[in-house]
């Protein structure tokens, strides 16, 4: 009787995580700073591959960051590199693995 409330405990914990933590492509995947676990990462934004987003704190907003120049060149972010790289480099991934 123990085990079985136990699995069911497990079971729905695990179908709760992951209605939570779902990835949705058709969002621009900002974050929720509030989550610590979202504070200082480039987290990839999916309606522009120019930007990242960047929480600073777990009391602050999501904000985009655009890539910065690179030899007068704008640059893309690549959520592999998880970092800002020049177009030549950057290739497309998808959203949702």
């Amino acid at each position: 009787m123990k085990s079985t409330l136990a699995l069911i405990c497990i079971a729905l914990f695990l179908a709760l995580y992951t209605v939570v933590n779902a990835c949705d492509p058709n969002s621009n995947n900002q974050p929720d700073c509030s989550n610590s676990t979202n504070v200082l990462v480039k987290i990839r934004n999916f309606w522009d591959p120019t930007r990242y987003w960047w929480c600073e704190s777990t009391s602050s907003t999501a904000q985009p960051v655009l890539c910065p120049a690179s030899d007068g060149t704008t640059t893309g972010f690549d959520p592999t590199a998880n970092e800002c790289v020049a177009w030549s480099n950057w290739t497309w991934t998808p959203y949702c693995p």
